[in-house]
């Protein structure tokens, strides 16, 4: 489950354009990860069934990779419970499913909202957990410093690590850019994505 922070400071004809955007784009990148597609239910909300942890926790950095690229205009607050659903799962809509992993979801979502945390792992194996925890509280230190004038940059050092070729496609110096690149703490974030999706599936081969 997830909702975007601070939904009612913001204008609500664009921003539920941007987000339903998001929510059918991760839908369509990530459905071999899906059983139940992100559903949009309280407006400013979405929930889904992930086959396993690693699709959960691919599917959620994937839909941070995506606001950004898209220049979305929201941040939002995570939560991944793995919990039992006692009702048939819904394959076409995250809509009319029940139990007590959807229960326990809202419920660490809403308690969520009174820390500045944006991510928070609830699995059944608790070691496992907390090292996700951990590295999400890594990565959110790192994306959430990045401002609205530095994304640009931020993006294109994302798509190409090559701080050259950006330079020319920015136009700026590349020493500038390299420094930016250093500054922007861009192969840190690279590191600390690797990690998270290392620790949920160790077997994972990297190119």
């Amino acid at each position: 489950m997830a909702d975007i922070i601070e939904s009612s400071k913001k204008k609500g004809n664009p921003l539920m354009t941007k987000f339903k955007e998001a929510v059918g784009n991760i839908n369509s990148i990530c459905k071999e990860h899906i059983i139940s597609p992100l559903t949009i239910t309280l407006g400013d909300e979405f929930q889904g069934v992930a086959r396993n942890a690693f699709g959960a926790v691919k599917i959620l950095l994937d839909f941070e990779y995506h606001i950004l690229r898209s220049k979305s205009p929201f941040k939002l607050r995570y939560i991944i419970y793995e919990g039992e659903i006692e009702t048939k799962i819904n394959r076409s809509s995250s809509h009319q499913m029940l139990g007590p992993g959807l229960t326990q979801a809202r419920k660490g979502l809403s308690e969520l909202k009174s820390t500045k945390d944006r991510f928070r792992i609830l699995l059944k194996d608790q070691l496992l957990s907390d090292k996700l925890n951990y590295g999400f509280f890594v990565f959110q230190g790192i994306v959430d410093r990045w401002t609205v004038a530095q994304r640009k940059v931020v993006i294109e050092l994302l798509h190409n690590p090559d701080y050259r070729e950006v330079a020319k496609l920015v136009k700026k110096d590349p020493t500038v850019i390299w420094r930016r690149k250093r500054s922007l703490l861009i192969d840190e974030y690279f590191s600390i994505r690797k990690l998270i999706l290392l620790l949920v599936n160790p077997k994972l081969k990297w190119s």
